[in-house]
């Protein structure tokens, strides 16, 4: 059972942005899913892998929208950026040195982070770029 269903309010208007998202947001409902099922340290590494890359190329879309309009917030949010993609790294490096983390207490932190990242800064630039045309 998934752990968070795509729902429009966490559309940000921006196409591509929004289609990241979900695809973000199936990814973490896959690895809670491997978790509560405790599956292989193999299946939830390739999981978190995937999770990280899916979250880095998402990141270098919204750096290259920043930039390209001169997004205000940018520093602000490239911090935002750093701090989940350096959890992410931690999760992997646990994962793969054997640990096995429980949904509850390590990954939960990853699928707040992304709706509190996605209703608040996420919003704003979607609002931004919707004032620059951009959908």
């Amino acid at each position: 059972m998934p752990i968070v269903s795509w729902s429009d309010e966490f559309s940000v208007n921006v196409k591509v942005i929004d289609d990241q998202h979900q695809e973000m947001l199936d990814i973490v409902n896959n690895l809670h899913t491997a978790v509560e099922g405790s599956e292989d340290k193999e299946v939830l590494e390739k999981l978190l892998i995937d999770l990280n890359e899916h979250t880095r190329t998402h990141f270098a879309t919204e750096d290259a929208l920043m930039k390209q309009y001169n997004y205000p917030g940018y520093e602000e949010h490239l911090h935002e950026h750093n701090v989940l993609l350096q959890h992410l790294g931690n999760l992997v490096a646990s994962v793969t040195q054997g640990k096995s983390p429980t949904f509850r207490s390590d990954y939960d932190v990853s699928s707040d982070w992304v709706l509190i990242h996605i209703f608040k800064s996420d919003k704003e630039l979607g609002n931004f770029l919707n004032n620059q045309g951009v959908y």
